[in-house]
C-alpha cells in the first residue's frame, strides 16, 4: 500500500489522467481509465467506502449531466461513456485530492463548485468533446447554478453525512 500522500498524489494524477483522456479521445482511451479506477481499489485502504461513496457520488453526477443533455444544454457526437467513468474518478478524488474543500465554508464551496465545475465543461466544449447549443454564456449559467449546489452536496455525501442523516430516520 502507498503512504497517504502518495495515494492523494496518484489520485489526483488519476483524476488529471482520465480527465484529459476523455477530452481530447473521447472513448478511445476507455481502457486507461478503467484501468486507473481498478488500481485505486487495488491500492485503496478504504474500498468498501470508496465504492460506496464511487456509486452514490457517480449516480448523481451522471443523472445530473444526463438531464442537461435531454435539456438541450450538452450534445455530444457519440455517448460519452468517457464521462462516466470520469465521474467515477471525481467521486473517488472527493475523499482523496479534492478533501481540502472539506475544510473550508460551504459558500466557498459553492463558489469554487460554480467556477471550477463550469471551467471544467466549458474547456471541455473548447477542446470538443461537448458542443454547448445555448452558447458559452448561457451554458456557463446553468452550469454555474448547478455546480454552486452539486459539489457542495457531492462533499457532504463524501463526509459521510448523508449516510448518518439516512441511518438515523430509518431508526426513528
Amino acid at each position: 500500500m502507498p503512504n497517504p500522500k502518495l495515494f492523494i498524489i496518484l489520485n489526483a494524477l488519476s483524476f488529471q489522467l482520465v480527465w484529459w483522456a476523455g477530452v481530447l479521445a473521447g472513448n478511445q482511451l476507455l481502457l486507461l481509465s478503467i484501468v486507473l479506477v481498478v488500481s485505486h481499489f487495488l491500492l485503496s485502504q478504504s474500498q468498501r467506502l470508496d465504492f460506496q461513496l464511487m456509486c452514490l457520488c457517480a449516480v448523481i453526477g451522471m443523472s445530473v449531466d444526463t438531464l442537461l443533455t435531454w435539456a438541450g444544454v450538452f450534445v455530444f457526437a457519440d455517448t460519452p461513456y468517457w464521462l462516466a467513468l470520469l465521474w467515477l474518478v471525481f467521486a473517488l478524488s472527493l475523499r482523496y485530492s479534492l478533501v481540502f474543500f472539506q475544510r473550508i465554508a460551504v459558500s466557498l464551496q459553492a463558489l469554487f463548485g460554480a467556477v471550477f465545475g463550469t471551467l471544467s465543461y466549458i474547456a471541455g466544449a473548447e477542446f470538443n468533446a461537448v458542443v454547448l447549443p445555448y452558447g458559452q454564456w448561457v451554458s456557463a449559467i446553468v452550469l454555474a447554478v448547478i455546480w454552486s449546489v452539486l459539489f457542495p452536496v457531492l462533499l457532504m455525501i463524501s463526509r459521510g453525512e448523508y449516510t448518518r442523516v439516512v441511518t438515523q430516520e430509518s431508526r426513528q
